[in-house]
């Protein structure tokens, strides 16, 4: 055989195939991780509602007033009057019918309702998961309306 020729040598090809295994060893994790958001967005989901509970809880609290009509909650404080409505996949709030604040994110459904001298809140995700709060007043709402 000619000394001139150029070729692949067994050494060569082993070390190709072991970078390329290396690389596809270490690209298969990094897929799932990228494409399997669904429990990430679970775990936001669920941090979120729980910050959506606090402030809905303290407003709540504070309020002289709350009435659910047409399946919004509405709270009067002082000389405002706080609506809190379901605006596509997302609960907003609005004071005194104006500002577009999203509070709650990937919503399916939500029911507000009033109970003795508390409020009611479930909401449904995107995924199918329910969420429940029941957020009780300061003032007896029941005297003053």
């Amino acid at each position: 055989m000619p000394s001139n020729e150029k070729a692949f040598t067994l050494i060569e090809v082993l070390i190709a195939f072991s970078i390329f295994s290396t690389i596809v060893f270490f690209m298969t994790p990094i897929f799932q991780i990228i494409l399997n958001t669904k429990g990430n967005d679970a775990v936001l989901q669920s941090m979120e509602w729980e910050v959506f509970c606090s402030q809905i809880k303290k407003e709540i609290r504070l309020s002289s007033r709350a009435e659910v009509v047409s399946g919004r909650l509405i709270l009067t404080k002082d000389t405002e009057t706080i609506h809190y409505e379901k605006y596509g996949s997302n609960l907003r709030r609005r004071v005194n019918s104006t500002g577009h604040e999203i509070i709650l994110q990937n919503v399916s459904q939500s029911t507000f309702s009033m109970i003795n001298n508390a409020v009611k809140i479930t909401v449904t995700d995107t995924w199918g998961k329910e969420y429940a709060v029941t957020c009780y007043s300061l003032v007896n709402w029941n005297r003053e309306t």
